[in-house]
């Protein structure tokens, strides 16, 4: 062999490939059962867990109302009495708030007073079935002693008798009385009363008794204003006592209840002004009453509604500004009425919006169990609702909870 052949015969061994073997692990049947398993596993809880959000899915809906501008020029309105109509219509009542004011002051002259005792009383009769007629200038015989007279002309009801067989007297209105005399003698409360010229039993079994205190009787030398001064002190008095009438009935009028200055009028009681007193300083004190006319705030919204909106299928509305409305009466309102008028008429003047009130237990009563892709649809049957939103958690579930207490309305 030649040298050249041998040379080449050895290079040839050195460039030849070597076989690498590589080593590939096989997986045994325990490995691959136990991959899938937890495969399985991981699976059933995934699916677990979606079916158990939509069970307990919870849904936030933010809605917000219509807002309707309106305006009202001299609207009328008639309002009758609340006992002349049912509780779901518009009508008025009134209240009725009586004050009096005190006030330190300095006479600042003396002079002679006299005054008789004055009050009321009511009557009552254990003496006959029929009605008895106790004519004005009567004179009644007080416990105290002192002689008092009639200044109305009443009727006592005849007395009734119980299941017991037992007297029921005949009750009179109260009445006022006036002392003969003058002085502060005849000053009382709590008295009694018998009839000058009754006798036996008949002045036993018709009688009266103080339905207020005796007041007024007085007699001497007293402090007082002089003449000069009355007028500014009774304005002030007067304005002082407007003030605490309006202040004590504002704090009286329940929240569901509405009024209107125009709808409130004060009466003073002048001849409750005392403006004598026995020292330089003295007390002056003045009575006063101030009625108002109430109404429902809602159902005056409603009414309102109804009025400016040509389309009222709105189950409630409010007027956030109702109360800076310019509501003047229409019809001549007694001031101090013993006995309401039957209807007034109001006009109504002003701006404002109307809110529509969203019926929300209706909302959520119509979204339980349903699509989420059917809230539009469903929202746009409520004509209150002017937009609406809603989240549902988790992001997955496809329904809405199916227990109302679930879904959660919120007003914009």
């Amino acid at each position: 062999m030649k040298l050249y052949d041998v040379i080449k015969k050895e290079h040839s061994k050195a460039e030849e490939p070597v076989e690498e073997r590589v080593f590939i692990p096989t997986e045994t049947p325990v490995k691959k059962r136990r991959y899938i398993f937890i495969m399985i596993i991981t699976i059933f809880c995934l699916v677990i867990i979606y079916i158990a959000g939509i069970y307990i899915s919870r849904a936030k809906v933010i809605i917000d109302e219509r807002e309707i501008p309106f305006s009202l020029e001299k609207s009328t309105i008639d309002l009758p009495h609340e006992t002349k109509t049912d509780k779901e219509r518009l009508s008025f009542q009134t209240m009725t708030v009586s004050t009096e004011i005190r006030r330190e002051i300095f006479g600042s002259e003396l002079k002679e007073v006299t005054g008789k005792a004055k009050g009321s009383v009511v009557f009552f009769n254990e003496y006959s079935k029929t009605s008895i007629t106790i004519k004005s200038g009567t004179k009644l015989i007080g416990s105290n002693g002192k002689t008092y007279q009639t200044q109305q002309t009443l009727t006592i009801p005849g007395y009734t008798l119980d299941t017991k067989k037992k007297k029921v007297p005949g009750t009179s209105p109260s009445i006022s009385i006036i002392a003969i005399e003058v002085g502060p003698n005849s000053n009382s409360e709590g008295l009694s009363f018998t009839i000058s010229g009754y006798s036996g039993s008949k002045k036993s079994q018709i009688y009266a008794r103080s339905a207020s205190p005796l007041t007024g009787g007085e007699s001497g030398m007293r402090h007082t204003v002089s003449e000069a001064e009355r007028p500014a002190l009774l304005e002030s008095l007067k304005t002082q006592l407007t003030e605490r009438l309006k202040r004590e009935t504002r704090a009286q009028i329940p929240p569901e209840l509405i009024t209107y200055p125009d709808l409130q009028f004060v009466s003073i009681d002048t001849d409750s002004l005392r403006l004598e007193g026995e020292g330089v300083k003295f007390t002056a004190q003045i009575k006063g009453t101030m009625v108002s006319y109430l109404m429902s705030r809602s159902l005056f919204e409603s009414a309102i509604a109804k009025d400016v909106l040509s389309d009222h299928s709105y189950t409630a509305v409010t007027i956030p500004s109702v109360a800076s409305l310019n509501v003047n009466p229409k019809s001549s309102i007694p001031a101090n009425p013993t006995t309401p008028p039957d209807l007034i008429s109001i006009e109504v003047s002003g701006n404002g919006s109307i809110i529509t009130k969203a019926p929300i237990q209706r909302i959520k009563e119509s979204l339980i169990g349903t699509k989420r892709g059917s809230f539009d649809s469903i929202i746009s049957t409520f004509p209150e609702v002017s937009s609406a939103s809603f989240k549902i958690r988790p992001f997955w579930a496809p329904f809405f909870p199916k227990k109302d207490s679930y879904i959660k309305v919120n007003i914009k």
